[in-house]
């Protein structure tokens, strides 16, 4: 499959579960991307929409607590920029849901605008408060130093 968004280097965030998150994104946008226009595959694009937006859930709360483990102070402005996006994204989900047509161009750059935003701007900002810890089998959070937070 051609990549229409490759993941760079640039993009990280300082930690492999989050960085790990956000390529399953990029995955689910370039399995969206060409089915963009194409006739009939509706189904397709609704399950793509599903997995992501399931993995969305899943990284935003984790993402979140990262923050406040981390100590990042405006974590509660970057969990209202997930909010938003999460009910622009998904409410045009449950619109076809609900018979109107998915205009998928345009979800599509909603989502790959807000994404590639979101993560070299606002996600780098709290970068250096969580690129020192990394989540224990255990599911204790601790610094690159071993003490837990």
């Amino acid at each position: 499959m051609m990549q229409f968004i490759e993941w760079t280097t640039q993009m990280s965030v300082g930690s492999d579960v989050l960085d790990g998150h956000h390529k399953m994104i990029i995955e689910c946008l370039n399995r969206l991307y060409p089915l963009i226009g194409a006739v009939g595959r509706d189904a397709e694009i609704h399950a793509v929409l599903a997995k992501l937006e399931d993995f969305v859930l899943v990284h935003f709360s984790e993402e979140e607590q990262c923050m406040k483990k981390g100590g990042y102070l405006d974590w509660q402005a970057h969990k209202e920029q997930h909010d938003k996006m999460y009910d622009i994204v998904f409410g045009l989900k449950s619109d076809v849901e609900h018979g109107r047509e998915l205009d998928a161009k345009k979800l599509f750059d909603i989502i790959y605008n807000w994404l590639l935003q979101h993560i070299l701007k606002e996600d780098k900002k709290y970068e250096k408060f969580i690129n020192n810890t990394v989540n224990d089998p255990h599911g204790v959070w601790v610094r690159s130093n071993g003490r837990p937070y």
